[in-house]
């Protein structure tokens, strides 16, 4: 019986997870374990699949995390990224395979010296398996595959939000996880060399397709940027960029709450005591009701290649139109996110990917196969190869001279 466990079931992307591998997925046991069970079980008692256990778990508790990863094929990491070293290490204990939703550039970095023990036990650890990275990576690596050599690869992703709503900043997902995007210096691939940026720096208008239309879209901290670079080296990768576009009232204001400090995770002195500024945001949003509105949003991920094929210059660019999911009450950013690794999960048990050790995505994943399982859930990949003309290039740059 091959059992798959994703840790903080319950929660916002790990609940999408579950109803994914509930509905498609050929795992015989499907475990939702979080902190809270009750809203496990009722996760399980809602979904009405044989398949689904409900179980209690604490990420802080070696013991407990040693017992529901007893026996488990798999485990789908969905809790706060700052965990996934010390359930990487739970899973090489318990001798499973590991999956999850990305750790920031940096903590991926710690993720991937844990390559060696896991080669060693014949265990695939599949590192940023979400939209992005995840989704991304796979695009990025369909994109190269059309290339001989490939210069740079540029990422966005921009949405909107329809759903008109009293709350003064609803965040589309963890806040603690956008908190970080907005105050950690950011890191892009740029010459060949990794540089850190100032936080919220890039800036750019881009042009999304409608609905979500134009957007401004920052650089932010991202695993892709660390990955990409080195799978792809060997055809002369020299630049790779990660930019987020938020909803744009989202981003304003919480533009201005990081400005004042808000965004801070160190204790600050106050006459009424020490307080880290982040918790008290993330109290302060909390007290409001979440909108039980159906969601109305609409994300654009868009991957730009850009190299040459046979001595000439060609951009290839692979975009997907992300609405959201009416039939099982989902927005765009939890359907897209929560889909990729379930997918994958589904791949890792049928031998598809036979890659052990630390892997991104773009190493393992066939894209193909993953593109025509996202159309299975109304996520419609599409792919533009434009050859640059070397004579138009260069009229063009005569004009500007003159």
């Amino acid at each position: 019986m091959k059992k798959i466990v994703v840790l903080g079931g319950a929660g916002a992307m790990g609940q999408v997870i579950v109803r994914d591998l509930a509905e498609f997925s050929n795992y015989d046991a499907i475990v939702i374990a979080d902190f809270n069970k009750e809203k496990a079980e009722e996760l399980k008692n809602s979904l009405k699949s044989k398949k689904l256990e409900a179980a209690f778990t604490d990420l802080k508790n070696p013991q407990s995390l040693a017992e529901i990863l007893k026996d488990a094929y798999l485990v789908i990491n969905s809790t706060p990224y700052y965990f996934n070293v010390d359930v990487m290490k739970a899973a090489l204990a318990a001798s499973c395979h590991y999956m999850d939703l990305g750790g920031l550039f940096h903590v991926t970095k710690q993720q991937l010296e844990l390559n060696d023990e896991f080669r060693t036990k014949g265990l695939a650890a599949i590192l940023g398996m979400g939209a992005a990275p995840g989704m991304t990576n796979i695009m990025a690596a369909a994109g190269a595959g059309e290339l001989d050599e490939v210069k740079s690869i540029d990422i966005t992703v921009g949405c909107i939000d329809f759903v008109t709503t009293d709350h003064p900043l609803q965040p589309p997902y963890a806040i603690d996880t956008i908190l970080d995007e907005y105050t950690k210096e950011p890191m892009v691939f740029e010459d060949g060399e990794y540089r850190a940026k100032p936080p919220m720096s890039g800036e750019k208008l881009v042009q999304l397709p409608e609905p979500v239309g134009a957007c401004k879209a920052i650089l932010t901290l991202h695993s892709e940027v660390l990955t990409l670079p080195k799978t792809f080296e060997h055809k002369g990768c020299t630049d790779v960029t990660f930019r987020l576009g938020l909803p744009t009232e989202f981003h304003d204001r919480l533009k201005l709450l990081v400005d004042l400090g808000l965004g801070g995770n160190e204790k600050i002195e106050t006459a009424e005591g020490k307080f880290t500024p982040r918790k008290v945001l993330a109290h302060l949003i909390e007290r409001f009701p979440s909108s039980n509105q159906t969601p109305d949003d609409a994300e654009v991920v868009r991957v730009e290649v850009k190299g040459k094929r046979n001595g000439q210059p060609v951009n290839v660019t692979l975009e997907t139109t992300v609405l959201a999911h009416k039939k099982w009450g989902l927005s765009c950013g939890a359907l897209d996110t929560g889909v990729p690794p379930a997918i994958v999960a589904d791949m890792l048990l049928a031998g598809t990917i036979m890659e052990r050790g630390t892997i991104p995505p773009e190493v393992c994943v066939p894209h193909k196969e993953f593109f025509h399982e996202l159309a299975k859930r109304t996520m419609v990949m599409r792919k533009t190869v434009e050859e640059v003309l070397v004579e138009a290039k260069t009229a063009e740059e005569k004009l500007i001279a003159r």
